[in-house]
């Protein structure tokens, strides 16, 4: 039987699926090289220390987070048009489903559960809120119809709404979460092929509509 190709990204990835399942704090190096087919002393070909393997899956993901965005550049030059409603509401809804897949799903559950543990992580986690909520500030401010919002409280108005999204993100996910839980023999691989919830999709976008008339209307 041939080797298993083994790299960095491969271990980081073996650890996000490890922890995903057990936890990261119930995640050994043994449950690591055993998801990978590989000794445990092959991890330490690539990594010095457990310490180094933590710092490279933190980068990994920091790099990835900042791939995601709640709108994209793109797709606030469209606010100009006539449809700015639909597009947050799309926007806020999409930002939810593109949690629905790996590694995202298995990146926000590290970064969740972590936070509270290791600064590195909770400083990841506040800079995706960061960029979440000056993203939803500029669309706010380049839809904004009403002369009497200034921007301190459209700064607050995005705050908020950055708070709501990420709270029905966390509802969405658990919910993903338990009902792999409570069908262990579908496997944990079997939540990244689960329908999306459309009635949590909708609550989403209407929570989405009811925050953009402030500023269209």
């Amino acid at each position: 039987m041939p080797r298993p190709l083994i790299n960095q990204e491969k271990i980081i990835e073996a650890v996000l699926f490890c922890a995903f399942d057990k936890g990261m704090g119930d995640t050994s190096l043994n449950d690591i090289s055993n998801y990978l087919n590989i000794k445990k002393a092959s991890l330490y070909n690539h990594f010095a220390s457990k310490e180094d393997m933590l710092k490279a899956i933190y980068t990994y993901c920091s790099d990835f987070n900042t791939k995601v965005n709640l709108i994209s550049d793109e797709e606030l030059s469209k606010t100009a048009g006539t449809q700015v409603e639909k597009l947050f509401k799309t926007c806020a809804s999409n930002f939810i489903k593109k949690h629905e897949v790996d590694p995202l799903f298995q990146i926000y559950t590290f970064i969740n559960s972590e936070k509270y543990f290791t600064k590195e992580v909770l400083d990841i986690y506040n800079a995706q809120l960061d960029k979440i909520e000056n993203q939803a500030y500029l669309f706010f401010k380049l839809v904004n119809k009403d002369s009497s919002i200034d921007n301190a409280a459209i700064k607050k108005e995005a705050r908020y709404f950055c708070m709501g999204l990420m709270n029905f993100l966390d509802r969405y996910l658990a919910v993903r979460k338990e009902t792999i839980r409570q069908n262990p023999e579908s496997g944990v691989g079997a939540l990244f092929a689960l329908p999306s919830d459309d009635k949590m999709i909708q609550e989403v976008a209407k929570f989405a509509d009811s925050t953009i008339q402030k500023f269209t209307h």
